[in-house]
């Protein structure tokens, strides 16, 4: 039994590649602007926590820090064009 013997029939042929863009779509835009803008207060609001309330808000400066790396991320994915979980249009 040969190597291409074990390999299955795939059951569709892949989709054509989607088009290249230097901007994503208009709605991923400005999605992921507002998730870059609350990356950006959640990251800015730690100092002004710390300062104001010292380290008697340490558990609220380390839930705006992972509010600010999950919307970071999300923005990162938002402007990048979203993520793509199958290569057919209708599956």
């Amino acid at each position: 039994m040969t190597h291409e013997e074990n390999i299955p029939e795939w059951p569709h042929k892949p989709a054509p590649p989607e088009p290249k863009r230097l901007l994503p779509e208009r709605e991923m835009l400005w999605r992921g602007l507002g998730l870059a803008a609350v990356a950006a207060v959640a990251f800015g609001g730690i100092p002004k926590v710390l300062g104001r309330f010292g380290l008697a808000a340490a558990p609220l400066a380390v839930l705006l820090g992972a509010m600010g790396v999950l919307a970071a991320w999300a923005a990162a994915i938002h402007l990048t064009g979203g993520e793509r979980f199958d290569d057919h249009p209708w599956v």
